[in-house]
């Protein structure tokens, strides 16, 4: 097997100070060896370690010959030219310059899109500061476009970190949060925009620790892809749980050589996090909705997030409604298993012209009509992703009851749980009520249907669907141990409560658990496990 030279490794990493050496050495190698579509990232990585570099340069020529025309392109085109610009031959150089005056790339529709855009243009505006309006595709001077870029990322960031992030908890569009940032915290030469750009990152990634099981990313999700819907570890966002959280990556994904080429270093603690489960524990979380440009009077309502979290399984939640079009999850089960398909999880498949409508700009019955084209299955009943106004979640750690007052002209009157289909059933539909009682590996799942149920079963899988009752139905689930966590006792038990500890309002805090603290509005953030803290204090940026 083809190996990288030990002082060629030592060449290139000698002032870098990233995850462990033998990590980024191995995630290097495999991605230069393996065969990508032609990607920036890939394409980096053979040049910077000199290997198919011929390959590498017909395929950099490919990219920069056809023009792609969004933020995707933008922001992998810009970790490209700053990772290999000391050995990167001059011609190609001038080819990366033409492409960013005569390419029109597209700035998209989201807070991910947005960020890939202005993040890409504040660094390759840094590069080229002279330059006039006629040499960038905006038809903005460098200037200009350095000014509107800094504003934008300063405007996200203050957002974000004092009343929540919008896309939150994605395990698709997380992986587009952080090669940005990871571009920008390496690259930016001003050294404020440098410092919050790494603190963000460490912020969406204690985020996602405090979430993580064992590969899962565990929750509700502001958007899952169809893929991703039955096990998050297929998911983009993985790659890089793996590489922060874990000594070796499975689930590698191209772009990762950016971080393994940058110096970028998870702080320890939370790694340390991200692997804590000795006790259960409860944390609460605000969000923020999509922008609701038609049919609601709030552009951004709080989405209130928890999740219960122990060894064996996680349970979690928003309150419910409609928060993102198309691809929400509103709760999830999730079984720590090598077994596939480890999540239960449930909805009502709500398709409506006004959910598009809300949520983006076109006529929204144009849009019903064209949308199966660009998402595929939105319109069956049978989804698996999605939210619905009719809604209602509540949740106690381990217990969680979801309600839905349905109106009878809506099209679809049901409501659907997916369960694996790798479980053994202990019961259903007992003499003394309708319960199922399911258990997965060291896990009891229990189930009170309140209205009547069939249970399909579908490629191995099962779909529980309850049908409604003067346009009503509900559903009471909980989830049980045997390594001595069983808060439940029956249905009864559950008051709705919310697990904030006494004498703080869920109201009043962004995050709230054993590892994570900040107060809303703040703009501060505690990291904290054991006696070990941290804190990012985005209103006090100090560089060091």
């Amino acid at each position: 097997m083809k190996v990288i030279p030990i002082f060629l490794f030592f060449v290139l990493f000698s002032q870098v100070n990233g995850q462990t050496p033998s990590l980024r050495r191995d995630v290097l190698y495999r991605i230069s060896e393996k065969d990508y579509r032609p990607t920036f990232s890939c394409i980096a990585t053979r040049l910077k370690l000199g290997m198919r570099k011929d390959l590498a340069l017909k395929q950099l020529d490919t990219l920069l010959t056809k023009e792609y025309g969004d933020m995707f392109w933008m922001y992998s085109c810009t970790g490209l030219y700053f990772s290999t610009k000391k050995i990167l031959p001059t011609s190609y150089k001038k080819k990366i310059r033409e492409c960013w005056k005569k390419f029109t790339p597209y700035r998209g529709d989201t807070e991910n899109h947005f960020l890939m855009y202005y993040s890409s243009l504040y660094l390759m505006s840094q590069e080229w500061p002279n330059l006039s309006a006629s040499e960038w595709f905006m038809h903005c001077s460098s200037r200009e476009l350095q000014k509107e870029s800094e504003e934008y990322l300063n405007f996200w960031i203050n957002k974000t970190v004092r009343y929540g992030q919008i896309e939150f908890d994605s395990p698709r569009y997380l992986y587009y949060f952080i090669t940005p940032l990871i571009l920008l915290a390496e690259y930016a030469k001003d050294t404020i925009m440098k410092k919050k750009s790494e603190m963000i990152l460490e912020y969406l990634l204690v985020d996602y620790a405090s979430q993580y099981l064992n590969g899962n990313f565990c929750g509700a999700h502001s958007r899952v892809g169809n893929d991703a819907a039955f096990d998050t570890r297929n998911a983009e966002a993985a790659s890089y749980g793996e590489y922060f959280f874990e000594d070796s990556i499975k689930h590698l994904l191209p772009d990762i050589a950016f971080a393994a080429l940058s110096s970028f270093k998870l702080p320890p603690i939370i790694k340390e996090i991200a692997h804590d489960r000795t006790e259960p524990y409860s944390e609460h979380a605000i969000k923020k909705s999509r922008d609701a440009i038609r049919y609601s009077t709030e552009l951004n309502s709080s989405v209130y997030k928890n999740i219960f979290m122990t060894r064996h399984y996680s349970l979690g939640s928003i309150q419910g409604g409609l928060i993102q079009p198309i691809q929400q999850r509103s709760w999830s089960l999730t079984i720590n298993s090598p077994q596939k398909n480890n999540i239960i999880f449930g909805l009502h498949p709500y398709v409506s012209e006004k959910e598009l409508g809300m949520f983006f700009p076109e006529e929204p019955s144009f849009m019903l009509e064209k949308i199966d084209a660009v998402k595929n299955g939105y319109t069956s009943e049978n989804k698996w992703v999605g939210g619905s106004p009719y809604e209602s979640i509540r949740q106690w750690k381990n217990q969680i009851e979801c309600s839905y007052d349905i109106p009878k002209d809506e099209k679809y009157q049901h409501v659907d749980l997916f369960l694996p289909g790798w479980g053994t059933f202990l019961s259903v539909d007992s003499m003394e009520k309708k319960m199922i009682r399911i258990q997965y590996d060291s896990c009891v799942v229990t189930i009170v249907p309140k209205t009547a149920f069939i249970l399909q079963n579908k490629n191995d899988n099962f779909r529980l669907r309850l049908s409604l009752d003067s346009g009503k139905t509900s559903y009471f689930l909980a989830c049980d141990t045997y390594d001595g966590f069983n808060e439940f006792d029956d249905e009864k038990s559950f008051c709705g409560k919310i697990d904030v500890p006494e004498g703080k309002r869920k109201e009043e805090w962004l995050f709230q658990s054993k590892f994570i603290e900040s107060k809303l509005g703040s703009g501060i953030l505690k990291i904290k496990n054991g006696t070990n803290e941290r804190i990012l204090d985005f209103n006090s940026i100090t560089i060091r």
